[in-house]
């Protein structure tokens, strides 16, 4: 069996660090409690470990403790904002490169025939074009923009402060999906101008699987996705009016908090900026050699710090994706083949026939993990 090289960071981050390994082992061991949910001793350090994630969360994202709120993954997280905002009907946009976690939600509710669905193209290298699809888009009903801070695909990183101004100026809600930019690009409510911020957790914030994070501005309200026990108001038969309660029904992932909390420790350590330029130097070793190699094509036009996150992806010949992610991970690399839960994207890269195979890197990956990987697909295109 060959020794395992992983390259899937954008689906979930491998290997964790230790400290978050640490933490898992002890939110199962030392704590145990059900945080929120009774006032013993176990229960009151079980909430304290939690209210800690939140206050390193908020510190990250720009935001107050009480507006953030934990989630089972970003899915989870767009779930509660779209179905949130657009639940009494309406006009809703999101982007082409927009993933699966954004497009179903809405496409749904379309199908209910409570929303109105349209989706505007993202143009590389090209923000003023972008700007303008997505203002060709808009209408008076429109209540809420929703697209993803940067292509989980091609990994182009969209002009999001310039789409939220648009919002801002028309009273429009912005939702931003940074599962692929928070831990390694500056994410805060301030610096994008969202209104919502989505997130997984188990990417590069490190945390174990089944962690996610929706983000608030201060005043904004939704109705809750889910409704149930919350440690408070116990009597009542309605959900919290405030945060983050309103939105957290029932017992929380204690081991997947302390987790998250032990994964952002990490990333304000080695900061997100360092982790970026450390990963981004690995993806462009990448590019380079990729270009170089007859009969691979590059789904993005070009790799830039600062116009791309560190995932690329390609097309070998007329090869199906899965296919050569299959052979691939025969030999040890471990990269995903497919549609990438994105099928807009694909009609915008005119990808939809193959898929494309995804590469997208850590902050542990070695360069020489990278040369060898390029050898293997210069055989694989060599081939045919």
């Amino acid at each position: 069996m060959p020794s395992t090289v992983y390259f899937d960071q954008a689906a979930t981050s491998y290997p964790k660090p230790l400290p978050v390994l640490r933490a898992v082992n002890d939110a199962l061991r030392i704590y145990g409690g059900n945080p929120g949910h009774g006032g013993h001793r176990m229960a009151m350090r079980a909430a304290e470990k939690v209210y800690e994630t939140r206050q390193l969360a908020a510190a990250l994202f720009g935001a107050e403790p009480e507006n953030i709120i934990f989630t089972l993954n970003c899915t989870h997280a767009l779930n509660i904002a779209i179905q949130g905002v657009m639940a009494d009907g309406g006009h809703i946009v999101l982007s082409m490169l927009d993933h699966n976690a954004s497009l179903r939600p809405a496409a749904e509710l379309a199908r209910r025939g409570k929303v109105r669905v349209s989706h505007f193209a993202v143009y590389e290298g090209e923000p003023e074009r972008t700007l303008d699809a997505l203002k060709a888009v808009l209408r008076r009903d429109t209540k809420a923009v929703v697209c993803t801070h940067a292509s989980n695909v091609s990994g182009v990183i969209l002009p999001v402060k310039e789409i939220a101004e648009i919002c801002r100026q028309r009273g429009i809600l912005f939702i931003l999906d940074a599962a692929q930019t928070a831990g390694i690009l500056p994410v805060t409510l301030a610096e994008t101008g969202a209104d919502i911020i989505c997130t997984a957790g188990h990417k590069s914030l490190w945390g174990a699987a089944g962690t996610g994070l929706m983000i608030l501005q201060p005043g904004v309200t939704l109705p809750p996705l889910m409704e149930g026990g919350t440690g408070i108001n116990s009597l009542l038969d309605t959900m919290p009016d405030a945060p983050p309660e309103r939105y957290e029904a029932g017992t929380l992932n204690l081991p997947g908090i302390m987790s998250l909390g032990a994964g952002i420790k990490e990333v304000m350590r080695l900061t997100p900026e360092g982790i970026y330029r450390r990963e981004m130097r690995l993806a462009a070793r990448f590019d380079r050699q990729l270009r170089e190699i007859p009969g691979i094509a590059l789904c993005n036009r070009s790799f830039e710090v600062g116009k791309n996150v560190p995932t690329i992806s390609f097309t070998v010949r007329e090869l199906d994706s899965a296919a050569v992610s299959e052979q691939l991970s025969d030999m040890g690399f471990m990269l995903r083949g497919g549609y990438h839960c994105a099928a807009l994207a694909h009609d915008l890269l005119g990808t939809r026939e193959h898929g494309t195979v995804r590469f997208s890197c850590g902050v542990g990956a070695l360069p020489a993990q990278v040369d060898a990987l390029c050898g293997v697909l210069k055989k694989i295109a060599a081939k045919g």
